[in-house]
């Protein structure tokens, strides 16, 4: 398993704590309750994506809306809303990681901790969201 890959799984799980039981970001991004070894590239890429996601959550948060065409906020997965945060913030602030690069770690990701139903519905919205926000920018 890639850093990158780690990185974003550990993102992943201290998003899940903060959305879901509402843990202090600085708290759980000490990351003392994942019992396994963290390299400091793995520790430092899920603090960037978590540091990231809680910044700037509220437009991120529109986005989602956005494009989950007929889906409250509150009716998508905690699991599944927190893949396409970090997704929608590494789209948007990650340009030299290639999109499809991006929207295959999301799709990863929801097969290791959802369902391959729900992994459809994030590759669809992250497809929608990428050829509609990004694509356009990087065509001027």
């Amino acid at each position: 398993m890639s850093s990158r890959h780690r990185g974003r799984s550990l993102a992943l799980m201290c998003l899940y704590q903060i959305d879901l039981v509402g843990t202090d970001p600085e708290r759980a991004m000490k990351f003392d309750w994942y019992d396994k070894k963290i390299t400091r590239e793995e520790k430092d890429y899920a603090v960037f994506l978590v540091k990231g996601v809680v910044e700037n959550r509220k437009a991120i948060d529109t986005l989602i809306k956005k494009y989950s065409e007929n889906w409250e906020l509150s009716r998508i997965s905690v699991v599944n809303r927190c893949i396409l945060r970090l997704s929608i913030l590494s789209l948007q602030k990650e340009p030299f990681l290639a999109a499809p690069v991006v929207i295959n770690e999301a799709v990863e990701l929801t097969k290791e901790f959802e369902t391959d139903e729900s992994a459809q519905f994030i590759n669809g919205l992250l497809d929608a969201f990428y050829k509609k926000e990004i694509l356009p920018k990087e065509s001027h």
